[in-house]
């Protein structure tokens, strides 16, 4: 019965033993299949470093504890990892899921990578953004470190494994002070172009009785107090002194001894090991050149990076090279993991010591990437509609940000350094306004944007777009800074005027201007534009070169401190002193009087086009001011008439409620040319006007204090790119604390920081990157355009050129009337007049004692007027963008006889005006003929391309110059006009 019951027992235990057994092999087989599922199903995701502005501030503190605080960013990540430890009975039998840490070196690059199952890449995501906020994730394709030249043959690697059991801790930040991260990154950049190396760690949370065992150790430590030996030698003994020991022997207590401070210390560094998550660990190395010597020497020196993590007394890796070379590099391709695998036990300090991501003061080689930008989250705001101004892009969600039509009455505003993408931006914008039917100017240095624009315009708003250009000299458009539809226009007009002088000959206000120029200009401006014919920017210095055409203004002169400044205080301005400052006050005009293509422009009395009509009716007003073309004095100028003409033009809208009010966006790119304090006023008080100001340059530096100030305080919208140091400092008041100076001078081309307003409430900073250009231009479509606006828009160069000639030679065909009127004298009389010239006068009295030249020349003229030219109505005047054609009747023949501008003019003629009578766009399109003029026997005879002579010459065949005074009637540098009486 005995032996039946031991051979049952045998038997029984046979098999649970062979039970045992087929079920470790079949969960061998399991567990080697699901290894191969698992690597075949990870996804790499490359780690993005933080920007070095994310770095933990020193703020004076020693630069280790600054590092130990880095290092603990990593354990949060660790910890949170442990999380995904699973239980039940798949997890016994097919083991935890792992995930690998990489740091690679390839081709003089180096990269960190974290490789996760499928399912566990949000969680990963989260664990990283928890430890570094600004580190980013991007899912890449499998990387590869092997070299094409020395294949298999050329790759070495190994194991690191722990030296002694894993209870022993290795080495951590906490004790040794040193960050081995810059030792590994050091061995790592000594790798040439065609070498490659990675260092592979692969975790997986610990069986939970890890700790219990580590604390036993512990505990067995304390027991044998003073024996040397593992942990197992320790137990070993303790059961060979239980066999041998006899049954009544009595345990003789030794005598109490302590732990030396070693052992102490060595126990106390196993129990705070337990007090971490552990993790199974598996760490390879692995080394690939053209030949297996150079391998050798890249293992070696990573290998030797590892020996900072030996804790003497305690733990430390040792490596293990493979044998078998073919079937390590699959393991560590596909991140095989055996889950029979124990050894190596690390808890999420000692992880976070050996992988965690460096700062700048521990990356010794610039071949470690890091982010340029620190990625922020936009507004949480759903953005709909509106002007889309780029996305922001914000661990690995991308959403669109856009501005609401509301939002941009507060204005907008770009800076950054060149090639930052600033052009590009303000064009992307201006294209959907063209596209959404909205109207908009655009004014361009540069040119190039609105060329593009130009061939980029939908069919159904070609009869919308008005292109200038100052380059087409053969067809003019006018722009008058002197019109204005309001008389309480003037003084602004005069004022930005005024303005615009200093920004171009006294920016920094030191006196070349000052306030006597400032009150001669100003009494002349309002001089002239008393007329109710016009006058332009031009006529100023003829009011002072010429008496006879100061006094042909003065007679509509209502205002009496003008006439106070010409009766009384130029009346008695000596002649000397009067030379003395004429050449400085004139000499700030020749440089548009003597250029005949911006005489042409800014001499017209009208525009081209009225500003309050293209804004009210949504047009597109294209501004080409290329400097090339124009030259920079000349932009500048043109650029600040615009400026000021759209601020008046805005004004002017007051006379309308302001519900009704259409929205209007005035782009203007390197906006400091043409910045004078226009733009503070508009930045102030435009938006209930309805003018929307969208504005780039590239320093801050560019502008006045003030101006400064009121782009900070008041644009709503600010988006920046990479700007200087001294910008940055300036502009970081707006970015704080999420952004600081040394984010903004660290952007790459085409990122920017941006603070948007939603529902009239600046957001928050964030990131966003900018749009690549939109559309493709079409350059049939620009061509045809242009010619369309020249048309519509522009008047003939010869017509423009007549009616500026004969508006500042008024004077002289009054001093020709005054001469007829001496001959028909001395013919009536029989003599001359007793003075023999005309008789002294003063300027129209205010009211002040006495009497004077014009007092009595006006006394003349009320009592037999002369003839003077009164302004002739343009067809077409009553619609503000009619094509602005020369009057009909009396014109001047002229002729260009030198490049000097020195003109003889014959005496008037009949010449039938160019009747410009409606077309159609494509007819507008067509090239139109030129008039020229050409010599004849007795004058000038102006001719048609497709016409005769619309005079047959003069009856007057002398040519003789008369000036009133018996002076010389040409002076070097002024325009000086020739009659021919």
């Amino acid at each position: 019965m005995a032996n039946l019951l031991i051979s049952i027992f045998v038997f029984a235990v046979m098999a649970v033993a062979g039970s045992m057994f087929v079920y470790w092999q079949y969960r061998k087989v399991l567990r080697e299949a699901k290894n191969y599922e698992r690597g075949l199903k990870m996804v790499p995701l490359l780690v993005h470093l933080p920007p070095a502005t994310s770095d933990i501030e020193a703020g004076g503190r020693d630069e280790r504890d600054v590092t130990e605080e880095g290092i603990s960013q990593a354990q949060v990540m660790y910890n949170i990892i442990s999380s995904t430890a699973t239980k039940g009975f798949k997890s016994k039998i097919y083991g935890q899921r792992h995930i690998a840490f990489e740091i690679t070196a390839h081709k003089g690059l180096i990269h960190y990578y974290v490789v996760v199952p499928v399912g566990m890449i949000d969680l990963i995501k989260q664990a990283f953004a928890a430890a570094y906020p600004s580190a980013r994730l991007e899912e890449v394709e499998e990387h590869n470190v092997f070299s094409r030249v020395g294949k298999i043959s050329g790759t070495i690697g190994g194991e690191l494994t722990l030296k002694k059991e894993y209870s022993y801790p290795i080495a951590t930040f906490q004790e040794s002070k040193r960050d081995a991260m810059r030792a590994i990154l050091n061995a790592l950049s000594s790798l040439s172009g065609e070498d490659g190396a990675a260092i592979q760690i692969l975790i997986r949370p610990a069986p939970e009785g890890w700790s219990k065992n580590a604390l036993a150790h512990a505990a067995r430590i304390r027991k044998n107090k003073g024996k040397k030996g593992s942990g197992a030698g320790l137990v070993l003994k303790d059961v060979v002194a239980a066999l041998w020991k006899a049954p009544e022997a009595k345990e003789v207590k030794p005598e109490d001894k302590q732990l030396s401070t070693i052992e102490q210390a060595l126990v106390e560094a196993i129990e705070d090991k337990t007090k971490h998550p552990g993790y199974e660990t598996l760490l390879r190395v692995i080394a690939s050149s053209n030949t297996a010597s150079r391998s050798q020497v890249i293992l070696k020196n990573i290998v030797a990076a590892f020996s900072l993590f030996d804790a003497p007394g305690k733990n430390g890796f040792k490596l293990n090279i493979s044998r078998n070379i073919e079937e390590f590099v699959t393991s560590f391709i596909f991140r095989f993991f055996p889950q029979e695998l124990t050894k190596n036990v690390l808890n999420s300090v000692e992880l976070a010591t050996i992988f965690h991501l460096p700062d700048q003061k521990n990356i010794p080689t610039s071949q470690v990437e890091r982010q340029a930008i620190k990625q922020v989250d936009g507004p949480s705001q759903i953005m709909s509609g509106g002007l889309l101004l780029g996305y922001n892009v914000f661990r690995g969600v991308k959403k669109e940000i856009r501005l609401a039509d509301g939002d941009r009455r507060r204005h907008t505003y770009m800076i950054g350094q060149t090639g930052t993408g600033k052009t590009g931006f303000l064009e992307n914008l201006a294209l959907q306004d063209m596209l959404d039917g909205k109207g908009f100017a655009f004014v361009d240095p540069h040119g190039d944007a609105v060329e593009r624009l130009l061939g980029m315009v939908p069919k159904e708003r070609v009869e919308d777009v008005i292109y200038f250009s100052p380059g087409n000299m053969e067809y003019p458009i006018g722009l008058n800074l002197f019109e204005f539809d309001q008389p309480e226009q003037k003084d602004l007009l005069i004022q930005e005027a005024i303005a615009m002088l200093y920004k171009l000959y006294d920016p920094g206000h030191t006196g070349i201007i000052g306030p006597r120029y400032e009150h001669w200009f100003r009494n002349a401006a309002l001089t002239i534009m008393s007329d109710p014919a016009g006058s332009t920017f031009i006529d100023i210095p003829q009011v002072f070169n010429d008496d006879d055409f100061a006094k042909l203004k003065l007679k509509y002169v209502t205002d009496n401190t003008v006439l106070d400044f010409w009766n009384k205080e130029m009346a008695q301005t000596s002649d000397y002193h009067k030379s003395e400052i004429l050449g400085w006050f004139v000499s700030k005009f020749g440089a548009f009087l003597s250029n005949q293509m911006m005489r042409n422009i800014i001499g017209q009395t009208k525009s081209g086009f009225n500003l309050r009509h293209i804004m009210d009716n949504k047009k597109i007003l294209l501004v080409n001011l290329a400097k090339g073309m124009t030259g920079e004095l000349n932009s500048q100028l043109l650029g600040m008439i615009f400026v000021t003409k759209f601020q008046t033009a805005a004004m002017s809208r007051s006379d309308t409620p302001e519900d009704q009010r259409v929205d209007f966006s005035l782009y203007v790119d390197e906006f400091q040319n043409f910045a004078t304090e226009s733009f503070q006023t508009i930045l102030s008080e435009a938006r209930k006007f309805r003018l929307n100001l969208i504005l780039a340059n590239q320093f801050m530096t560019q502008l006045t204090d003030q101006m400064r100030e009121a782009i900070i305080g008041n644009v709503g919208t600010i988006i920046a790119g990479r700007v200087g140091t001294t910008d940055a400092e300036q502009l970081q008041k707006r970015f704080q604390p999420v952004f600081d100076a040394e984010d903004l001078t660290k952007l790459p081309n085409f990122e920017s920081i941006t603070t948007v307003m939603i529902n009239n409430v600046p957001s928050a900073p964030f990131s966003m990157s900018l749009m690549p250009p939109l559309g493709t231009p079409n350059p049939q479509l620009a061509e045809a355009l242009k010619r369309l606006s020249f048309a519509k828009y522009g008047r003939r160069r010869q017509q423009v050129e007549e009616e500026i000639f004969a508006r500042l030679g008024a004077g002289d065909r009054a001093r020709e009337e005054r001469q007829r009127a001496r001959v028909a004298s001395q013919h009536r009389f029989g003599g001359l007049e007793a003075s023999g010239t005309w008789p002294s006068s003063t300027l129209p009295s205010s009211g002040g004692a006495g009497s004077s030249f014009l007092d009595e020349w006006l006394a003349k003229r009320q009592q037999k007027p002369s003839p003077v030219a009164q302004p002739t109505q343009q067809p077409g005047a009553t619609d503000q963008l009619a094509t602005a054609t020369p009057p009909a009747g009396q014109r001047d023949g002229v002729k260009e006889t030198n490049g000097d501008d020195l003109l003889t003019t014959t005496t008037p003629k009949s010449v039938p005006a160019d009747d410009k009578k409606d077309q159609s766009s494509a007819d507008l399109i067509k090239d139109k003929p030129h008039q020229h003029t050409r010599p004849h026997s007795e004058g000038i005879v102006a001719v048609d391309d497709n016409s005769k002579a619309a005079d047959q010459g003069g009856s007057l065949n002398q040519t003789q110059s008369v000036d009133s005074d018996n002076k010389p009637a040409e002076k070097a540098g002024e325009l000086t006009i020739k009659r021919q009486i």
